[in-house]
């Protein structure tokens, strides 16, 4: 399960994620896709 924030999102995730994002650094949150009743795709980028 992937947690972002404590009332953003919480999905079951089945690919690559690290336990914070503490641990890259800072990210920019870009397009947000609904993927179904309870899916979503959420485009990030890593900041520099």
């Amino acid at each position: 399960m992937v947690k972002i924030g404590e009332d953003v999102d919480y999905q079951p995730c089945g690919g690559t994620h690290v336990a914070s994002t503490g641990e890259i650094g800072g990210l920019v949150i870009g397009k947000i896709e609904n993927k179904g009743k309870q899916n979503r795709r959420i485009n990030i980028a890593l900041a520099e």
